[in-house]
């Protein structure tokens, strides 16, 4: 992991760029809210892109207070006039329906072609973090209208998974660390602990016990156990975090899980259970799809002898995403294949083009009685 230079790259900055995935996980949204606090405390001037609405288990922890959800203004561009010869006098702008007017007069004459240029200046923001991205191209839309700015400004890329494709100038990505938040908690009780503070801890340690699920995940490891103990030394309270994250579920979870379940499915041969859940169900629940991997935890759950858990969701009009966890790591790397994607600990998320919930359900019943 390339720290040093992460902390160095972050020093020279003074207009920082966090960004986190569409749909994030607990750990990368408490991971992003202590680096921004953290950010804020070497008085740099920072932006969030969030990936949505904040789940209402985190709500307990500070949010950053500079929150956007897409790009706007990123850089100007200069109209300069070499005026050696013919002054500027006076200049008028307008807008006319779908066209913005510049009026330039000169001293005398008119403007010679030669003496008028265009350029580009720097990017508002002179650095990116990027929180549990593993590739540019899985950022979708903004990464697709804003592909300058990724190529042009340095990325600090932060990830513990494997399937990161280390696109940053800096690659902070710790395949052993059980959590982001984890990789964070070292990084800043390493270079810059004077700045860590109860708020900042509080967040990684909801991020790292979330991961975890609170430390009972048989990949959990003594390294994260430790940086859960040192984050506790900054005051950071264990039982609270315990009981926003698994003690309560918020009345908008309830009733996205109860229409869930009015339309659970079990194939007792596959071993298989799985449910659709339509923008309607988001709408009427007032949930979002960052409540749907604890909605499939919570199918898991219920289904003690299942081997496949999945739940199928619209991202759009024309676009779907699969999210399924499964029992088995062969089956697991056998659907990876057919959907040509990666699993993480089992479990993976996939973007379908094209089609439609029934559409996509039929594909993924298809594919299920393939695996062997």
């Amino acid at each position: 992991m390339d720290t040093k230079n992460c902390i160095s790259l972050i020093d020279k900055s003074k207009d920082i760029l966090l960004i986190i995935p569409p749909e994030p996980s607990d750990d990368i949204i408490s991971s992003a809210f202590a680096i921004f606090r953290f950010i804020k405390k070497h008085r740099k001037s920072i932006s969030y892109v969030s990936g949505g609405d904040v789940p209402q288990r985190l709500s307990f922890l500070k949010a950053p207070d500079a929150t956007i959800t897409s790009l706007s203004g990123l850089r100007e561009f200069v109209l300069v006039f070499n005026t050696e010869k013919n002054k500027i006098i006076d200049i008028k702008s307008e807008q006319n329906n779908n066209e913005f007017v510049i009026k330039v007069t000169p001293e005398k004459g008119s403007i010679d072609p030669r003496d008028f240029s265009f350029l580009p200046s720097d990017f508002k923001h002179d650095l990116i973090i990027i929180i549990g991205v593993p590739s540019l191209e899985s950022l979708g839309e903004l990464y697709q209208s804003n592909t300058d700015l990724f190529f042009e400004v340095p990325k600090i890329n932060i990830d513990n998974k494997s399937a990161n494709e280390n696109y940053g100038q800096v690659n902070v990505v710790d395949l052993t660390a059980s959590s982001i938040s984890e990789i964070c908690a070292n990084l800043f009780i390493e270079h810059n602990k004077k700045h860590v503070d109860k708020l900042i801890a509080q967040a990684l340690l909801t991020g790292i016990i979330a991961e975890t699920e609170s430390f009972q995940k048989p990949t959990t490891t003594p390294k994260a156990m430790i940086t859960a103990a040192k984050l506790m030394k900054y005051d950071a309270d264990q039982a609270t975090i315990i009981r926003h994250l698994f003690k309560t579920k918020s009345f908008s979870f309830l009733k996205l899980w109860g229409r869930v379940m009015a339309r659970l499915n079990w194939d007792e041969e596959q071993k298989i259970a799985w449910s659709l859940i339509s923008i309607e169900d988001f709408v009427q629940s007032r949930a979002s799809n960052s409540d749907v991997p604890y909605i499939l935890e919570e199918i898991q759950k219920n289904f003690i002898e299942g081997q496949i858990f999945a739940v199928i969701y619209p991202e759009s009009s024309n676009a779907t995403f699969i999210q399924v966890r499964f029992s088995s790591s062969s089956k697991a790397q056998q659907f990876a294949q057919i959907y040509e994607t990666e699993t993480v600990k089992n479990v993976f998320r996939v973007r379908v083009e094209g089609k439609d919930l029934l559409e996509t359900e039929k594909d993924f019943l298809k594919n299920i009685k393939t695996l062997e």
